[in-house]
């Protein structure tokens, strides 16, 4: 059987690692770091220690106190795309634990309206002789002609046509932004991506 943490599980297993010593942990350090960080009640991380306990990720070493066994594998669902993940593969993100795509795609977003990217874009694009779509991926390329041949494209409309997420979307058109080969228009009450030119 697979075992699945929920999110308050996960956070009284934060904080069982973080009151573990050599010897183990006591339950009252547990509930204290619960208590401060999350607001669980001591009843709450009682019933989580008994259900780890149950399912194994929680043991009792030869001196008789609580440990954890980090042989018995756990798994985390991700919020943000709803993949099972390893328990030692999640990450930290405000109080949750998320997978690492979701961290990359929440934390590498490309800043649209940036004058300094687009200074810098237009700079390095003039001292390799760029012109046009030379020096993009074969991506970019692919969605720059698409909105040329369409006149306009909204980024749902994008990402679905590439399989991209919205963010990866996003980016993309952020970086045909700065190269000054796309930009925005409104047309009735959504946004398009247009070519720079019209």
């Amino acid at each position: 059987m697979t075992l699945v943490l929920n999110e308050e599980e996960i956070w009284v297993l934060e904080c069982i690692k973080e009151a573990h010593i050599d010897r183990g942990f006591h339950i009252r350090d547990v509930i204290k770091k619960a208590k401060a960080g999350y607001g669980l009640s001591r009843s709450t991380v009682y019933e989580i220690v008994g259900y780890l306990e149950f399912h194994g990720l929680i043991k009792t070493n030869k001196a008789g106190n609580r440990e954890l066994d980090k042989s018995i594998a756990y798994f985390v669902t991700c919020p943000g795309c709803g993949k099972e993940i390893p328990g030692s593969e999640y990450i930290r993100e405000n109080g949750g634990a998320i997978c690492e795509d979701c961290y990359l795609e929440g934390h590498q977003k490309i800043k649209f309206a940036d004058p300094v990217a687009v200074r810098s874009k237009k700079l390095f694009r003039k001292q390799h002789g760029f012109e046009g779509t030379d020096g993009l991926t074969e991506l970019q390329k692919e969605i720059y002609n698409f909105i040329l041949e369409e006149g306009g494209a909204t980024p749902e409309k994008i990402s679905k046509l590439f399989e991209l997420t919205l963010q990866e979307t996003r980016n993309q058109f952020a970086i045909l932004r700065h190269c000054e080969l796309l930009k925005w228009r409104k047309m009735g009450e959504e946004m398009y991506m247009v070519p720079f030119d019209s």
